[in-house]
């Protein structure tokens, strides 16, 4: 998976838009939209995904413990 198809997952797991994104991460939404936008050589860089990475994951988090599930760390 590129990492354009990272940033497009997690939006799209996660229900952000670009603006949503884009506070998370700390940049511009149209930085948001740019790195959306299909391209061979361009790669999004750590720095916006992991945020964005961590915030979605937190979220889900949030509805598994809510749903009554117990989450713990793999082994």
């Amino acid at each position: 998976m590129t990492s354009q198809e990272r940033l497009a997952f997690l939006l799209d797991i996660g229900g952000l838009d670009y603006k949503a994104a884009a506070s998370v991460a700390g940049v511009s939404p149209l930085t948001i939209k740019s790195y959306r936008k299909p391209s061979s050589g361009r790669n999004v860089p750590e720095t916006i995904l992991l945020p964005i990475q961590r915030h979605v994951f937190e979220r889900l988090s949030a509805i598994a413990t809510a749903a009554g599930y117990e989450l713990q760390p793999a082994a």
